[in-house]
């Protein structure tokens, strides 16, 4: 299974000491991998998130799977104004690749992600109809590899 990492979690993730990230890391490192895309919206927040150094590291290991940026850019195009979030790359991105779970940052305060209309539309049955990992409870959701 590939899995899509939101901005959100981007500091949470490089942290090495954040126990809520560390069953995504332990899995990423046993068998997982994270599905991007290089549209200009992905390339902008990986840049943003301080991940690109990280970026090569996961395209190097084999952890990454690109997925094409104009089959990710058509479909973003096709959401814009019919989905409740203004992440239409993340949508069309799992669409596409059939990526079936988001891993989110988390709010230690609230105990939940910060970006509920982002959840809403990835769970959608007629959008993704995926699962939102948000904290390490959320384990079971990293199963064994089933990217190509």
């Amino acid at each position: 299974m590939c899995v899509i990492l939101d901005a959100n979690c981007f500091g949470n993730f490089k942290n090495l000491s954040n126990e809520e990230m560390q069953p995504v890391r332990d899995w990423l490192r046993r068998s997982g991998k994270i599905v991007y895309s290089d549209t200009n919206k992905f390339r902008e927040e990986w840049e943003r998130g301080g991940m690109k150094a990280r970026m090569t590291e996961l395209s190097q290991a084999g952890k990454l799977k690109l997925v094409s940026a104009q089959d990710v850019q058509q479909k973003a195009d096709e959401l814009k104004g019919r989905i409740e979030s203004d992440d239409e790359h993340i949508i069309a991105l799992a669409m596409v690749a059939n990526a079936k779970v988001l891993i989110v940052g988390y709010n230690p305060i609230t105990q939940r992600g910060a970006d509920r209309k982002l959840h809403r539309d990835f769970k959608n049955r007629n959008l993704v109809g995926g699962k939102v990992y948000q904290s390490a409870r959320h384990k079971h959701l990293l199963t064994r590899d089933t990217c190509p």
